[in-house]
């Protein structure tokens, strides 16, 4: 082989030597921008799927206190359910603690014996569903269940303690319907 020759054929494998070179350089940037791509690609969908997680929670706590307000009003109107028609009835029970206050006759004894049947039955039933009388005779003034309609002054009777119940009180379960009306001891 002549130099001329030898030169040409180093010269070509130079040439394709070169050659990959380059194309492994243009394939490791298209690679590199590729890759930027995809990283940019996850991170979004990462963001997404995050921003979808939040809005999952949030709608799941949502529902969760919705469901345990539902549940505590449907305990509540439960346990309720009586309060406006036990509050009509007390003007009933007190019509009949009237009557049996009046004096008892020879003649009117069978009828009085008869109205505290039905008092006692009543209140038997009103009991059952639980509505329930406040004490307050001797007892200390509450504003929470009792109303001062009068004050006394009482000697040996200790101060703020109820001398006297006018109308009666009454509460469903631990619910005030009628606040007792009394008299106060100053």
């Amino acid at each position: 082989m002549s130099k001329k020759e030898k030169k040409e054929v180093t010269e070509e494998t130079v040439e394709k030597e070169a050659q990959p070179e380059t194309e492994i350089t243009e394939k490791k940037e298209a690679s590199s921008s590729e890759t930027d791509q995809l990283k940019n690609q996850i991170s979004e969908l990462e963001q997404e799927v995050n921003k979808w997680k939040n809005d999952y929670y949030k709608v799941f706590a949502d529902m969760e206190n919705l469901k345990r307000r539902l549940k505590t009003e449907h305990e509540n109107a439960l346990k309720f359910m009586m309060q406006d028609f036990a509050t009509d009835l007390l003007p009933v029970v007190d019509n009949l603690e009237r009557a049996l206050s009046q004096e008892t006759t020879e003649e009117n004894q069978a009828f009085v014996k008869g109205m505290e049947m039905i008092h006692n039955q009543f209140m038997e039933i009103l009991k059952k569903h639980g509505v329930e009388q406040i004490e307050a005779l001797g007892k200390e003034f509450d504003p929470n269940y009792h109303q001062a309609v009068m004050m006394t002054s009482e000697e040996g009777v200790p101060s703020n303690v109820i001398t006297e119940e006018l109308q009666k009180g009454y509460k469903l379960k631990d619910r005030v319907l009628r606040a007792s009306l009394v008299k106060v001891n100053e």
